[in-house]
């Protein structure tokens, strides 16, 4: 066999990259004999340090990929709870893990979840689940409070959309502790924020904070939808009480009379309550009143219909539960399609007073067929311009600008 015969098949051998055939070239004369034999196929070699370096990066964008673990706890896992942590998810950055004490819609899109009955279990979740961050969805305000109590020095979101300092005219110590004990916060409306802020301005100092209204989440705008033409009726979703009323706490959920006089005046009127005690109390005032539905057939029943009610029993204009805040509802109505109707809800009026998405009246009485027939046009047309851009999803590295600020850290 000629030499060059020879090294034609020992090019063979090491371009086959056969460890025995390597081992034996790099004793014959190291790296330079490979080199020799390979030529300009020694260049793919990786030395050592080569090696270290790549599996450094490999190591470095997996834990890139790490996601950052959220601890997501609430009473009740209210729709709002629901809307923020699934539009987290979307983004593929969150492990998130809910803990609340009753059963409702939507705890099977967490990627885990747990249910406690009392403290001590709420606490032993709290110290065996880990977490980066936990993040607590208020009403009450006590579990924020076991959490610090527990993880001295864990980050700590507070997600505040129901304070008795609003609802009830009250300051409960568990309130003015959730404030002190938590590191950044989330508010449902900025005037939430800003009354908050005065009221609490000691314990919040200067933590960082944002704005997150009760906007869908995506996939409920892409719905098909009922024609302009085809749509009928008023229809109001949530809260109510049932009479008779014997005080004025919540008295702006004392919605029966007011619903009673929109019958009287002319109008189709949808009822959805959250609450089946009212479905018989309001039966007898021509409305129709719906048994309290899961969400998604909520959301499929509002998308039939006309206009959506954000009306509430204050005339005085002395409920700060609904002077403040930002209702589910009204971001319900317009991911259905509906244009809105504000009474008696003055943070919401000042909102669809700008976007033109509604009309608003400061009496009952002025809420005619007429009225509604003539602004409908055009409160519709808003609607179904603005619906793509009131999601969840488009709005939530507001939040994501805060965990990161806290992870950081």
């Amino acid at each position: 066999m000629s030499e060059n015969e020879q090294g034609e098949n020992n090019t063979t051998k090491i371009n086959a990259m056969d460890p025995e055939s390597m081992d034996q070239a790099l004793r014959r004369g190291g790296a330079k004999a490979i080199q020799d034999i390979m030529g300009e196929d020694s260049k793919f070699l990786k030395s050592p340090k080569d090696i270290i370096q790549s599996d450094m990066i490999k190591l470095q964008k997996k834990e890139k990929k790490k996601k950052i673990r959220i601890v997501w706890t609430s009473m009740h896992n209210c729709i709002r709870v629901i809307k923020l942590s699934k539009a987290l998810q979307k983004t593929g950055r969150y492990e998130i893990h809910g803990v609340a004490s009753q059963v409702s819609y939507g705890t099977e899109g967490f990627d885990s979840f747990s249910f406690y009955h009392n403290t001590t279990q709420f606490e032993n979740l709290i110290n065996v689940l880990p977490a980066d961050i936990y993040i607590h969805s208020n009403e009450p305000n006590w579990q924020a409070n076991r959490i610090r109590d527990k993880k001295p020095v864990a980050k700590f979101i507070l997600d505040g959309h129901d304070f008795d300092s609003i609802r009830m005219n009250a300051l409960p110590i568990d309130e003015m502790r959730a404030f002190s004990s938590c590191d950044a916060f989330l508010f449902c409306s900025k005037e939430v924020q800003e009354f908050l802020v005065r009221l609490h301005k000691e314990q919040i100092a200067d933590k960082p904070q944002a704005v997150i209204e009760h906007y869908c989440n995506e996939e409920w705008t892409k719905e098909p939808q009922s024609p302009a033409n085809q749509r009928t009726g008023l229809v109001y979703e949530g809260g109510m009480a049932p009479p008779p009323y014997k005080d004025k706490i919540n008295e702006f959920w004392h919605l029966y009379p007011i619903f009673k006089q929109l019958v009287e005046q002319g109008h189709e009127v949808h009822l959805h309550p959250g609450d089946v005690s009212v479905v018989s109390t309001y039966a007898n005032i021509g409305a129709y009143v719906y048994q309290p539905q899961v969400y998604p057939e909520l959301m499929k029943s509002l998308r039939s219909k006309k206009w959506g009610l954000v009306i509430f029993q204050n005339p005085r204009l002395d409920q700060k539960q609904v002077n403040l805040t930002l209702t589910n509802k009204h971001f319900e109505y317009i991911a259905c399609g509906l244009p809105v109707i504000v009474c008696g809800a003055p943070a919401t009026a000042d909102w669809v007073k700008k976007t033109g998405e509604g009309i608003c009246f400061d009496r009952i009485q002025d809420i005619t067929p007429e009225a509604l027939d003539e602004a409908y046009p055009g409160c519709k047309a808003v609607v179904d311009k603005i619906a793509q851009e009131y999601v969840m999803e488009k709005h939530i590295n507001k939040l994501e600008s805060l965990i990161n600020e806290l992870v950081a850290k």
